[in-house]
């Protein structure tokens, strides 16, 4: 019985049709290919006729190739970070967390990099993988939310700022492009900095 249950989204032509073009812009996606309709179209051996009617145009073959990236590649059960014990701790899980984050970003490098690439072409304004396509902004709050009572609203603002940069494409563009890292190398640093990011903001309070 699992295997109809699997398979129960995809009866009738038309949802086979729209897995299948789906799938096809994803691997563009992860391939680099072009997110155009005519190429997922070929990718999925459908005529252009038939994609253009469910794609109308290449914005819509982005934002279904996207999907796939807007998964939590945690699970949120696991980053309760307001019940850690002290802010060595913290530290800990901060650098836990983005070991585990950089590594999701490294596994999914082209399709982030295709993603910053078109979010920077004015006419695609709607692709916004700096914001979209990660959830840093509530893994970055559960790790405020861990620190001491005491530390002030701007050392905090300003953990959350710095924080940034450790995740999604920002942190494979910067440590492998910039810093020329090797991936493990990349995402220990990566690991390094969130940790002493935290120090500091606990120890200058």
């Amino acid at each position: 019985m699992k295997g109809s249950r699997d398979t129960g989204t995809l009866t009738g032509p038309r949802n086979r049709t729209m897995h299948l073009l789906r799938e096809a812009a994803r691997e563009l996606l992860r391939t680099g290919g072009p997110l155009t309709v005519p190429a997922a179209a070929e990718r999925a051996g459908v005529s252009r006729a038939t994609a253009y009617r469910y794609f109308p145009n290449n914005d819509s073959v982005v934002l279904h190739a996207t999907m796939s990236l807007t998964d939590n590649p945690l699970d949120d059960a696991d980053w309760d970070s307001s019940a850690v014990a002290s802010p060595d701790e913290l530290g800990a899980r901060a650098a836990e967390l983005v070991r585990a984050t950089a590594t999701w970003a490294f596994d999914h490098e082209t399709e982030l990099r295709t993603m910053l690439r078109l979010s920077l072409t004015p006419e695609r304004e709607e692709v916004k993988p700096r914001r979209g396509l990660t959830n840093r902004g509530r893994w970055i709050g559960a790790l405020l939310e861990g620190l001491p009572g005491d530390v002030p609203p701007a050392a905090r603002e300003r953990l959350a700022a710095a924080l940034i940069p450790l995740f999604g494409s920002d942190a494979v563009v910067w440590t492998t492009d910039m810093a020329e890292l090797p991936r493990d190398e990349a995402i220990e640093l990566l690991a390094w900095m969130a940790r002493v990011l935290i120090a500091a903001t606990v120890e200058g309070r």
